[in-house]
């Protein structure tokens, strides 16, 4: 790259050989020692910059993924559970919200409080739910 300076290095190559990836975040091509890549073998890093097409395309499997993973883990009506708590609510206003009955969904949220993946607080006469930072986790928030 014009005004870059480039770096020349040699590092042996073990009988194990070359590990080659491809990276959305590095920079630019960047070798890592056998100890540092963790993969018994140097492993030589190189970014790849997809079109917006592709990168939408690959946040979008992500989600998918992320989504069905979720389902596999926790059942597909607790994780929707957890999903309807990306902002404090009620056990009426789940319930609402995934036409499930009340009890049901008090048996879920105990479950996921005891996991640690939801917090009830006391907001006044009402009881709210929300997730909590290990929840925001499993879900992939950002926040």
């Amino acid at each position: 790259m014009p005004g870059q300076r480039v770096r020349h290095h040699e590092i042996p190559i073990p009988r194990e050989g070359l590990v080659i990836a491809p990276s959305l975040f590095a920079p630019g091509p960047m070798v890592l020692d056998a100890e540092t890549g963790g993969q018994d073998a140097p492993v030589l890093v190189y970014n790849v910059s997809p079109t917006t097409d592709t990168a939408a395309g690959l946040r979008q499997q992500q989600e998918e993924d992320r989504t069905a993973a979720l389902s596999d883990l926790l059942g597909h009506t607790r994780a929707n559970v957890l999903e309807s708590l990306r902002s404090p609510v009620s056990i009426s206003e789940i319930s609402r919200r995934l036409d499930l009955s009340h009890p049901s969904v008090s048996r879920h949220l105990g479950v996921l409080r005891r996991s640690g993946t939801v917090a009830a607080e006391r907001r006044d006469n009402l009881t709210l739910h929300r997730l909590t930072h290990l929840g925001e986790a499993v879900l992939g928030r950002k926040d």
